[in-house]
């Protein structure tokens, strides 16, 4: 029998450890799936929707992510496709002690000539003391659509809970005809609710919005997105700025709850009349 002693090693605790896998092409003039691949905690569902761009929806069996688990998949999207990508529920990234190693989470997505893919998962909530690595790597054509919205909520308000500290490492890496265009990387490690305090980081908001459109025309929707921006709720300051085909909106707000009303509002602008994925009207 094992010592009892061991139950504490960090090397011997249980991890969740997940990939996917999913490949859509356009046949018969329509968009479907062509590769799909699933193992450990990671499945994809695909619900059935009567007309519009299919989608995808990942979900997390093991029922939110620990430091030391470990999340790999692709996403590949074909000439002329078109796909959403979205999580069943929000992702939960739970404390972690000092010695255990940050959960790594990394997805890397190819969008071919003409196709399109809105990659739109519902928020991540960190909570105290967690310890994160995340990527998302997009690699696109110059003529394909790439439509991305990530919140990430730093503790939950109405339950009282405060992120005092964090690691945390979130990258996001865009690549268009093979030239890097964008990389963006949040780092932070230590004491998060003191950051967020200051006027010049956070002023005490705990919910950030990272929303970007790049498009061919993604530099045309700019005065529509600050014409909704205008009318967004108390306690949510957001701005945003286009350039070199890039559409980029950055929120900031006390409740999850305002900034999901902001974000769906500029989606129906941005997915033209496509509605919600199908987990955000749950």
């Amino acid at each position: 029998m094992a010592d009892q002693s061991e139950a504490t090693d960090p090397a011997l605790l249980q991890r969740a450890v997940g990939a996917y896998g999913l490949e859509v092409r356009l046949s018969e003039n329509a968009t479907r799936i062509s590769g799909l691949r699933q193992q450990g905690c990671c499945r994809i569902l695909m619900p059935r929707r009567p007309q519009g761009t299919p989608e995808a929806v990942l979900v997390n069996v093991s029922g939110g992510i620990a430091a030391g688990d470990r999340i790999s998949g692709d996403i590949v999207c074909r000439t002329g496709s078109c796909l959403t990508v979205t999580t069943q529920a929000a992702e939960r990234i739970y404390k972690a002690r000092e010695q255990d190693a940050p959960a790594r989470i990394e997805a890397r997505c190819t969008v071919e000539s003409g196709a399109r893919l809105d990659w739109l998962p519902l928020e991540t909530i960190f909570f105290d003391r967690s310890a994160t690595s995340r990527l998302l790597e997009i690699d696109m054509a110059g003529d394909a659509i790439v439509l991305g919205c990530e919140t990430r909520v730093f503790g939950r308000s109405g339950s009282d809970e405060t992120v005092e500290h964090i690691r945390l490492r979130d990258r996001l890496r865009i690549k268009r005809d093979d030239e890097l265009l964008w990389v963006e990387s949040l780092i932070a490690e230590g004491p998060l609710a003191r950051l967020l305090e200051q006027k010049a980081i956070a002023a005490g908001r705990t919910v950030m919005l990272t929303l970007w459109l790049v498009a061919p025309d993604a530099e045309a929707w700019l005065a529509l997105v600050r014409e909704a921006l205008g009318t967004q709720e108390n306690g949510v300051e957001a701005a945003a700025s286009a350039w070199n085909g890039m559409l980029v909106v950055r929120a900031l707000g006390v409740s999850n709850l305002a900034i999901s009303r902001l974000s769906r509002r500029l989606l129906s602008i941005l997915r033209e009349g496509r509605g919600d994925p199908v987990t955000w009207r749950a």
